[in-house]
């Protein structure tokens, strides 16, 4: 009896790890052969035979029907879904395509959210550099600006910012006057020349 066992669970071992329809039929045909063999040695007798074989012929069609629904259940890969049928996504399908992994609807929306968030990231971070750029870019042109209204205000008269004195001003001719006028307006209205 206790070889028996071993038999059932080795079958039910066995066909818990099959993935193919093939293999479930070889290898519930060795399964079956096995049995044949102890009742011929008679290591079992004819009645535990035929209930052993039952059992395995019957986890063989468990086994083989599940894998029939679960292959139905599992969506091919062979036809890009409609998600990953855009740029960028593609390569994502290739990828998940080249893996030996069967994915189901579950696995399939896990990943398509993955992907979205990659993707809402990824242009959020675009749109933060860009803004930010942009922001520069507009402080730039407000200190170009204010600096052109500067050097248009300023006095250029060939002096190196020389603040003139009264004494200075005194001693000019009218054409020098004139020359600098505007630099010693300037320079009065800010209370410079002293």
């Amino acid at each position: 009896m206790n070889e028996s066992q071993n038999i059932s669970s080795q079958a039910d071992s066995q066909t818990q790890t099959l993935n193919s329809a093939e293999q479930i039929k070889m290898q519930t045909a060795e399964a079956v052969r096995q049995i044949e063999d102890l009742v011929k040695n008679g290591a079992m007798t004819q009645e535990q035979g035929l209930n052993l074989m039952n059992f395995v012929t019957k986890k063989a069609f468990e086994k083989y029907t599940s894998q029939a629904q679960k292959e139905e259940a599992t969506p091919k890969l062979n036809e890009i879904p409609e998600f990953f049928n855009k740029d960028g996504r593609i390569a994502v399908f290739d990828y998940l395509k080249s893996t030996d992994a069967e994915f189901d609807d579950d696995e399939i929306s896990k990943i398509s959210a993955l992907v979205e968030s990659i993707e809402k990231s990824a242009v959020d971070r675009y749109l933060r550099e860009l803004e930010h750029e942009k922001t520069l870019n507009s402080e730039n042109e407000a200190a170009k600006m204010r600096l052109r209204a500067i050097a248009q205000n300023s006095v250029s008269d060939g002096s190196t910012n020389q603040v003139f004195t009264r004494e200075q001003i005194g001693k000019m001719s009218g054409a020098e006057f004139a020359k600098h006028e505007r630099a010693i307006m300037d320079q009065l209205r800010k209370g410079l020349i002293k």
